[in-house]
C-alpha cells in the first residue's frame, strides 16, 4: 500500500478518533439568586444544553441504557443495562472512572427446560440491570423489568468491589398470588432501611388499568411475600390521585419510612402516600408551588416557571435542622427543557402548604433530547450545612451542585468593599460588579443583572435589599428604603 493512502486513512482516523472525545465539564453559566443564607453553585456539568454531552462517547451508555442513577460516597452510579456494568463517576470532577463489570449470573435463574429434562439457565424478566438504589445502610440495589404477572422480578444486592450478587428478591409467582392483575410492569423499585436487617422494597405497576404498589417487607435480612397497596384516586379523598387510571409511565416509588412513601409517574406530580393507599400531600395543597418566579434569567426577570409532569424523581433530605424536597421540575417539553426544582419545607412537619420554591436548575435546563424512559434522578449527599446535589437527566446529562445553607458571601473573610447608594429613581454601585440583584423583603427576586454599576430602583414603597458580587467574587448585601 501507498505510503500516500497509508497517510490519509491516519488522517481519517484522527478525524473520527477526535470528533467522538469526550468532552470534558462544563460549569453551568447562571448565576442563582442567594435566598437568605442559601446559595446554590454548579460544581460542574455535562448537558445537551452547554453541548458537551451531545456524542457517545459523552453519554454514560448507549441511548436507553442507562436508566437509573445512585449516589454512592461521592461517586455517581449509573447501571447500564447494555453492557452489564456499572458507569462510576468522580462525584467532585465528573471524571468518569472504571467501570464494574457485573457478575453474568445476575438476574438469571434455574429452570427446567422446555422438554422438562434437564436444569437450564433462564433469564428473569424483560430486562435485567435496569434500575439502581441504595439503601440507607449503604447497601447496592440493582432491579430488573417485568411486563406481567407471569413475569419473574429480582432485586439483587452487589458488592462493588468484585462485581457479584446476592439475591433479595426472587418473586417468580406473582401471576398465583395476584391473578387479577394481569397488566402489571415494573420498570423501578424504591427502599428503605437495611436489606441485611429490617426494610421496605416497593414498585409501583406503570400497567395503564392499575393505581398500584407492592410492597415487600424485609425482616432480619428475609424479604416476605409482596402485599398490594392500591392507591385511592377518588374524587372525595384522592386528592393529587384524583380521576387518573394510572400512574403513566414508567413510574418511580421513594420510600420515606414503613409507613410513607412518594409515588411519581409520567401523569402525576410527585404525591405522598401512606402504607394504606391514602393520598397524604401534594401539590393540589398548594398549586402557586408549581410556579417559580425567582430563577428566571437576568434578562427577563419576571419571567415565571411552571413545573410539568413527565419525568419522575423526587428526594427529602435536611440540612442544619431545615428540610427541603428536591424534584424533577420539568420534562424534555418543558420550559426550560429537563429541569429540577429545589424547594424548602417550612418545618419539620414537611407539609406542602408551606413549599418555598428556592430555584429551578439548570436555569437553561438539561435539554430536549427524548427521554421516554422518564429518568430524572436527583440524589443528594449531606455533610454539616452543606449539600451536594447530584442529577441526572436520561439522554440529557449530569452534574453536581453545591447547596450551602449557611453562605455568608465573605471571601476570604472579606465583605466586598463597594459602595451602594440609592439616587432619586436608581441604585448605584461604585464600581463595575459581575452580579447585581434586588430582592424584596420577601424574598422574591425584582431585578438583577451582570456587569453593571446601576439598577433602576423599585417603585414601589418598602424594604428591599440589594446584593451584589463583586468581580473578586466577595458579596456585600445592603438594605435599602423606597419611600
Amino acid at each position: 500500500m501507498k505510503k500516500q493512502l497509508l497517510f490519509g486513512i491516519a488522517l481519517v482516523c484522527s478525524a473520527f478518533l477526535t470528533n467522538v472525545m469526550a468532552a470534558e465539564p462544563a460549569v453551568d453559566p447562571a448565576i442563582y439568586p442567594i435566598r437568605g443564607t442559601m446559595k446554590l453553585t454548579n460544581k460542574w456539568l455535562y448537558s445537551n444544553k452547554l453541548g458537551n454531552y451531545n456524542v457517545a462517547a459523552d453519554f454514560v451508555a448507549a441511548s436507553g441504557m442507562a436508566r437509573g442513577m445512585a449516589v454512592k460516597d461521592g461517586k455517581m452510579l449509573f447501571i447500564d443495562r447494555g453492557n452489564k456494568q456499572i458507569v462510576v463517576v468522580n462525584g467532585a470532577t465528573g471524571a468518569k472512572e472504571a467501570p464494574i463489570a457485573l457478575a453474568s449470573n445476575l438476574f438469571t435463574y434455574i429452570g427446567r427446560n422446555k422438554a422438562n429434562t434437564a436444569d437450564s439457565i433462564w433469564t428473569a424478566g424483560l430486562w435485567g440491570f435496569q434500575d439502581i438504589k441504595i439503601d440507607n445502610a449503604g447497601n447496592v440495589l440493582l432491579g430488573n423489568i417485568i411486563t406481567s404477572n407471569a413475569g419473574r422480578f429480582q432485586i439483587w444486592k452487589v458488592d462493588l468491589s468484585t462485581g457479584a450478587g446476592t439475591l433479595v428478591i426472587d418473586q417468580p409467582d406473582l401471576a398465583t398470588l395476584f391473578p387479577a392483575a394481569t397488566s402489571m410492569r415494573f420498570d423501578a423499585f424504591g427502599v428503605w432501611g437495611d436489606v441485611n436487617s429490617t426494610a421496605v422494597i416497593l414498585a409501583a405497576n406503570a400497567s395503564a388499568t392499575a393505581m398500584e404498589v407492592y410492597k415487600w417487607t424485609i425482616t432480619n435480612g428475609v424479604a416476605s411475600a409482596p402485599s398490594l397497596i392500591e392507591l385511592d384516586n377518588s374524587t372525595a379523598t384522592g386528592a393529587d390521585l384524583a380521576g387518573l387510571a394510572n400512574l403513566g409511565s414508567a413510574p418511580q416509588v421513594f420510600p420515606l419510612d414503613d409507613n410513607y412513601f412518594y409515588v411519581d409517574g409520567n401523569a402525576t406530580f410527585p404525591v405522598l402516600v401512606d402504607k394504606d393507599g391514602n393520598v397524604i400531600d401534594g401539590f393540589k395543597s398548594n398549586l402557586s408551588a408549581l410556579k417559580d418566579s425567582v430563577t428566571a434569567p437576568a434578562a427577563t426577570p419576571k419571567t415565571i416557571w411552571t413545573m410539568n409532569q413527565g419525568h419522575n424523581g423526587v428526594v427529602e433530605f435536611e440540612v442544619a435542622g431545615e428540610y427541603f424536597l428536591l424534584m424533577a421540575a420539568t420534562n424534555t417539553v418543558g420550559v426550560p427543557p429537563s429541569t429540577f426544582r429545589l424547594f424548602k419545607f417550612a418545618d419539620a412537619g414537611k407539609a406542602f402548604t408551606g413549599l418555598d420554591c428556592l430555584w429551578t436548575f439548570p436555569q437553561a435546563g438539561m435539554g430536549a433530547s427524548s427521554n421516554a424512559y422518564r429518568t430524572a434522578m436527583p440524589c443528594v449527599e449531606v455533610s454539616g450545612n452543606i449539600a451536594k446535589i447530584y442529577v441526572y437527566t436520561g439522554e440529557n446529562g449530569y452534574g453536581m451542585y453545591e447547596f450551602n445553607t449557611l453562605y455568608t458571601g465573605l471571601k476570604d473573610n472579606e465583605i466586598s468593599e463597594v459602595m451602594i447608594t440609592l439616587s432619586g429613581n436608581q441604585i448605584r454601585i461604585s464600581e463595575e460588579v459581575a452580579f447585581a440583584e434586588i430582592i424584596s423583603i420577601t424574598g422574591q427576586r425584582i431585578v438583577a443583572a451582570k456587569n453593571i454599576s446601576t439598577l433602576d430602583a423599585p417603585t414601589t414603597k418598602g424594604v428591599y435589599l440589594v446584593s451584589v458580587i463583586d468581580k473578586n467574587g466577595a458579596q456585600k448585601i445592603q438594605k435599602v428604603v423606597m419611600n
